[in-house]
């Protein structure tokens, strides 16, 4: 019911024949940002929420933009993006990469979040296990690890966060290379199975997470202009205040991250 009255909305200006696809990579839930509940497409599709959701998909309703939600693995997003005739106009929880700005055009940062690692033990434990480049660390498949920097990148890579998640609880790595609050809302909202306690190192600069707009959409950067103008409004009038309310107090004890337009 949901998708079928988002059908009928029509994107204002030249006339479009076909509402925007927007894809959701659906490997791996994104909380307290962009999750959802079950295994099929109607049902990611009737549960999808998150803080990042509710932001892009209000800024398309507000500017009347008719879409249409595509769910696929991450890297197949990307994949899609990069592709003249792809499936995937628009995306979010997207982090910039000079390799992606190829083919896409990127929104004003929706939030940023903490980079680190974690591990099993107890998150009250003073004492942190060294962390070194020897240290084996793995990651996901397609996700971006360029601001790590000189720290110790991911040598075992898996397909999602919750396969990479048994790598470390079964030690095969020492550590998960990730961003924390979404490892840890994740676990807390029962998204990830987790059985054993877990911790993390936090390095010390933030990411950003932008909406991602594929140059070959209609309309690029009239899009990513009116996604801006929405986040700048939305600043003003203290809604992002309120999704943070809404959205981080129930999922995660992290720090609230600030809003970039603020």
């Amino acid at each position: 019911m949901w998708l079928t009255l988002f059908s009928f909305r029509v994107w204002a200006g030249p006339s479009i024949s076909d509402p925007l696809n927007v894809c959701v990579g659906d490997g791996s839930p994104w909380p307290p940002y962009t999750y959802w509940q079950g295994e099929t497409r109607q049902k990611k599709a009737d549960t999808l929420t998150g803080y990042a959701t509710d932001l892009v998909l209000t800024a398309l309703d507000r500017n009347d933009i008719a879409y249409q939600l595509v769910f696929m693995p991450w890297a197949r997003v990307q994949h899609e993006l990069a592709r003249e005739s792809g499936r995937c106009d628009l995306t979010w929880d997207a982090s910039y990469k000079p390799k992606r700005a190829q083919y896409s055009r990127f929104t004003q940062p929706l939030y940023s979040i903490s980079l680190g690692y974690l591990y099993v033990g107890a998150p009250d434990t003073q004492a942190q296990p060294n962390l070194s480049a020897t240290q084996s660390v793995c990651g996901v498949n397609g996700y971006n690890y360029a601001a790590f920097g000189d720290n110790p990148r991911p040598r075992f890579e898996a397909n999602t966060l919750q396969q990479a998640l048994r790598m470390l609880e079964a030690g095969r790595c020492r550590f998960l290379a990730s961003e924390i609050e979404p490892v840890l809302g994740g676990i807390r909202l029962g998204l990830y199975q987790f059985s054993s306690d877990i911790a993390y190192i936090t390095l010390p600069n933030p990411k950003a997470f932008h909406a991602q707009v594929s140059r070959y959409a209609p309309q690029a950067n009239d899009l990513v202009a009116q996604i801006d103008a929405y986040l700048d409004s939305a600043a003003q009038r203290g809604e992002l205040q309120a999704l943070r309310a809404q959205y981080f107090q129930s999922v995660t004890s992290q720090p609230q991250p600030q809003p970039t337009s603020e």
